[in-house]
């Protein structure tokens, strides 16, 4: 359970326990980092850290979601997009917090991200329901946003498992290449 909450000391407290988490998984594996460790670096003691948290799991979810949460911000901020759009912001977004999603993916956590992305899922079909030229059915929406999510959130993985050798500009020409693909399949199928 996170603490959710406006109020500035707790906001602070909270950013210090990321920040002290991710520094940690710096250095040695997650599964050998304990609260005292978190709660030593960040330099706060532990009744904070569990007015804030109730698990160092608690700490991974914050960060996620708060990169969902961006996001969807930075998905709001176009006012038409297509999917190459939407690759680059997520693309992007994923290249600024590159040391973060290594982290992850060495200790095998990268599933918190895909996770939480896909909780937001709903909030941005409802961002993207009107700005694409295609609709796709209703009944199909979760299944194609899934489909899509999983797809880019796969590239990234092979990417960050192959050594990040290319520029992040690769990876969206990947993906356009790929939605390319996939809209002219549709349209031999009409």
């Amino acid at each position: 359970m996170i603490y959710n909450t406006q109020n500035p000391v707790a906001l602070q407290s909270q950013k210090w326990l990321v920040e002290a988490l991710l520094a940690l998984m710096r250095e040695k594996p997650y599964r050998d980092i304990k609260i005292k460790d978190i709660t030593n670096k960040a330099q706060v003691d532990r009744s904070t850290f569990y007015r804030n948290f109730s698990s160092k799991e608690d700490i991974l979810n914050l960060h996620v979601r708060q990169l969902a949460e961006t996001y969807v911000k930075r998905l709001k901020a176009h006012k038409t997009l297509s999917m190459e759009t939407v690759a680059q912001i997520l693309i992007t977004l994923c290249f600024e917090n590159i040391q973060f999603l290594t982290l992850l993916r060495k200790e095998g956590l990268s599933y918190f991200v895909l996770n939480h992305f896909n909780e937001k899922l709903p909030a941005i079909q409802k961002i993207l329901a009107d700005r694409f030229d295609y609709q796709i059915h209703p009944d199909y929406v979760q299944y194609a946003l899934a489909f899509n999510a999983g797809g880019m959130w796969n590239m990234l993985m092979m990417w960050i498992d192959n050594g990040m050798k290319e520029d992040i500009s690769y990876l969206i020409k990947g993906f356009e290449e790929i939605a390319k693909f996939n809209a002219m399949r549709a349209d031999k199928r009409e």
